[in-house]
Parts: structure tokens; sequence; C-alpha cells
């Protein structure tokens, strides 16, 4: 009777340590909960759209917003570019709102599907945290639902065919950019022809000379009458060269038989060695022509040695390139200037 009573007594002892123990874990969660809950009552979140009653392409818009106090800090989330069956087209800045100390923090979306049917948007979680504090605590938007129609046929009716593309009527503003793109291809092509004109005679006219008196003469004349005019002390560089080059064309030309005239320097040159001129005669030719290209399109300006020495080079070319059977005097190399 007694083993009774004892046993009877610890059963009643085990219950009530199991009915503190539940009676603590309640208190705990209860707890918790309430904490949660005063930790959230300054901050809301939400998710809406424009319509859930749609046609298969239609752009909607999605909007997720979170509302709070200045002491909380909110993180949205990162929505990816497809959610489910549901495609984001675009997605606008994050922009803050404050009134009267509630800060509203949303996010645009441009969405739409393909797919006929419903289609859910599962919540978005969205992270906060007072400020100060280190724990981030979740909120959840509600799950919104799209539904997406296709478009109605009736199959009662025959197949149609496909409609021809719709003439539209040239507006004003095409007449307009027309009118302007044949002015300028207009204005283009004078000014093509003009810059050919003046190139064509530019090209055309030569330099006066009398046929029956042999190249070097000529050339050699020419060299000391350009010498003698001293462009150089009167800063007419850029012509004392164009001179200087044009002379010894016209003598290349009736010497050799090249067309030195129509030719730029690297053909004229390539035109030399196909001649067997002496090599050394082609290196004073390239330094002259070379010195007078850069001068004429670099706008460089020769050391005053420099452009002695092009002179001279040019008297010596002639002077050397005399045919042997003709028995005539040679001038001496020019000083320079």
């Amino acid at each position: 009777m007694k083993q009774n009573q004892c046993s009877l007594i610890n059963d009643w002892i085990e219950n009530l340590k199991k009915q503190v123990m539940r009676i603590k874990y309640i208190f705990v969660v209860v707890l918790i909960l309430v904490s949660f809950s005063l930790k959230a009552q300054n901050v809301s979140v939400r998710a809406w759209i424009d319509t859930n009653n749609v046609l298969i392409g239609d752009q909607l818009k999605l909007t997720l917003e979170a509302r709070s106090d200045k002491k909380t800090n909110i993180v949205l989330p990162i929505v990816p570019d497809t959610i489910g069956k549901i495609e984001v087209l675009n997605r606008s800045k994050i922009d803050t709102l404050d009134s009267n100390g509630i800060y509203s923090i949303q996010q645009k979306f441009i969405i739409t599907s393909f797919d006929s049917g419903w289609h859910p948007i599962p919540s978005f979680v969205v992270m906060y945290a007072k400020k100060g504090m280190p724990d981030l605590y979740p909120l959840s938007t509600d799950t919104l639902y799209l539904k997406f129609n296709t478009v109605p046929v009736d199959t009662a009716q025959a197949i149609k065919d496909i409609k021809p593309p719709l003439d539209e009527p040239i507006s004003w503003e095409e007449y307009l950019l027309y009118f302007i793109i044949g002015i300028a291809v207009i204005g283009l092509a004078f000014l093509a022809y003009y810059l050919w004109k003046r190139y064509k005679k530019k090209k055309e006219v030569p330099m006066e000379y009398d046929p029956k008196i042999p190249p070097h003469i000529i050339a050699l004349e020419s060299l000391r009458q350009l010498d003698s005019e001293k462009l150089l002390q009167k800063g007419k560089v850029k012509l004392y060269h164009i001179r200087l080059t044009e002379i010894i064309r016209l003598y290349i030309e009736r010497r050799y038989l090249i067309p030195a005239l129509e030719m730029i320097t690297p053909d004229i040159i390539q035109g030399m060695n196909e001649s067997a001129i002496d090599e050394e005669l082609i290196s004073f030719m390239k330094k002259v022509f070379e010195t007078a290209d850069l001068v004429k399109f670099a706008k460089f300006q020769p050391l005053p040695d420099e452009n002695t020495l092009v002179m001279n080079y040019a008297v010596d070319f002639v002077n050397r390139s005399i045919p042997v059977q003709e028995d005539v005097p040679k001038l001496e190399e020019g000083s320079g200037q």
C-alpha cells in the first residue's frame, strides 16, 4: 500500500515537472514573438501591381514598397530578371520619400509574360535593422497572382489572309530631311568638282622653258635665279622649297623621261632607281624632296644649314647628271642662303 502511494506521488511530481517545462517553453516563445512584434511595429512592406488580368505580352508595373521611421535601416531584395514565367523587363532606381518623419522606400518594375494562365509572384523578403543594432529582421510581402489571357479566336470564321502594310503619307519633316540631304549632296559635288578643277589646273600649268635649250642649262639657271631671289631671308620658306622641287622635277622629267611633275616623292625615287641613276645622286634627291614635303605638308621649319644643303644637293645632282657627250660649263654649287 505504501509502495503504491509512493509511486503515485512520484508520478505526480514528474507530471508537475513536465508542466513547468511546458510553461517555460511557452513563455519563451511568447516573449520572442512579443519582442519581434515590438521591433516590427514601425516597419511595413507591401507589393502591388496595376491589374492582375491582362493579355499575354502586356506590360505591367510592379511596385515594391517599405515604410519605416528614421531610426530604421531597410534593405530591399534583389529581384531577378525572371520570376517563374514572368519576365522583368525594366527596373527603376530605388526612391526614398520622407513624409512627416515616415520614410517610404520604393522600387518599380516593368513585368510581362508570354505564357497564358495564372502566374504567382512569390513574397519579397525585406530585411531591416534599427540604427546602431547589428541584428537584421525579415518582413515579407503577400504573394501576388497574375492571370495572362490569350487573344480570343473565333473558330467559326474562315482564316483571313495577312493584311498588306499600310501606306503612310510622307510628313513634312521627311520632305525637309530629303531636301537637306539633296542640298548637301549637291554642295559636296560642287566642292569636289571645284577642287578637281583647281588641282587639274595646277597640274596642267607647266614651267615655261625653251625646249631647244638643254635641260641641265635651264635647271642650273633656274637654281641660280632662285638663289638670287633671297626668299629665305624674306621668310618665304615654303615657296622656296616648292620652287626648288619644281625645277628639279622638270629637269628629271626632261633628262630621264620620268613624269616627275605628276608624281609623288616615293614614285619619283622609284623611277630614278629603275633608270639606273647613281645611288648617291638618288639619296641627294630623296633628301631634297622629303625636306620639301615636310615644309609643305607638316609646316616644318628647316635650319639654315639644311636649306643650304638641299640647294647644294640640287646643283650637284644636275652637274653630275649632265650627259657625257655634251661639253658644257658646269655651275658651281650654290652657297645657300
